[in-house]
């Protein structure tokens, strides 16, 4: 009888097998159970559960996610602080100085010294109105002869110019500028523009006064020899 059935028997079992590895194929892989019993069709062997298995898995499993989410979060720390200041961070510029020199007169931006200068034109022309007054003269009064000699002493008030060396400097980043000396002279020039105005007014009123005085003196000569 069992050599009768033996064919159905054969396909009944080729058919669980390939049934058998298509639920695997599709299904994935089977985790074997870590502790239980575990049953054939013939026998079933127990297996002990292992503590040291799931706290290995356990371990393994959470920490080094940990420690690699905390490695990405401080590696995006560090880029986002120090990287990020460093690409855009501004240049430092270094300045140099050239072989350049400016010279000026100071006294060319004195009020003072401006006003002694306009004195002295009104003295230079008093001196020219003395020489035409005695052409007119029969005999030069001692006194105008006097009064021109005084007028005719000039005083230089210029002196030596004031030297700025290395005036200006170059920059890193293509640019120039004047030194700190230089640039307070800039600065003292500037003003000295705006307030000129001002100031011719003052100085000619210093010319006409200083003329003034040296007529009366002159028409005091002529009118004492009379």
């Amino acid at each position: 009888m069992f050599y009768r059935h033996w064919k159905k028997m054969a396909l009944s079992l080729t058919a669980l097998f390939w049934a058998g590895c298509d639920d695997a194929s599709t299904s994935g892989p089977i985790n074997a159970p870590t502790y239980g019993v575990l049953c054939d069709t013939d026998s079933c062997m127990e297996i002990p559960e292992s503590s040291d298995a799931n706290g290995a898995q356990s371990s393994s499993s959470v920490t080094p996610q940990s420690s690699s989410s905390e490695t990405r979060v401080s590696s995006s720390k560090d880029w986002s602080s120090s990287s990020f200041s460093a690409i855009y961070a501004p240049p430092t510029v270094f300045c140099t100085p050239t072989d350049s020199t400016v010279e000026y007169f100071a006294a060319d931006y004195s009020a003072d010294t401006k006003k002694m200068w306009k004195e002295q034109a009104a003295q230079h022309d008093a001196v020219d109105k003395i020489d035409s007054i005695k052409q007119t003269l029969a005999e030069t009064p001692m006194c105008l002869e006097h009064l021109r000699m005084e007028l005719d002493r000039f005083v230089a008030l210029y002196g030596a110019p004031t030297v700025i060396m290395n005036a200006v400097e170059s920059c890193s980043d293509g640019t120039i500028k004047p030194s700190e000396e230089y640039a307070r002279f800039l600065k003292m020039k500037e003003e000295w523009e705006a307030n000129k105005p001002a100031l011719e007014e003052e100085l000619k009123k210093v010319y006409e006064d200083k003329m003034k005085e040296i007529e009366e003196r002159i028409n005091k000569c002529l009118n004492d020899d009379l």
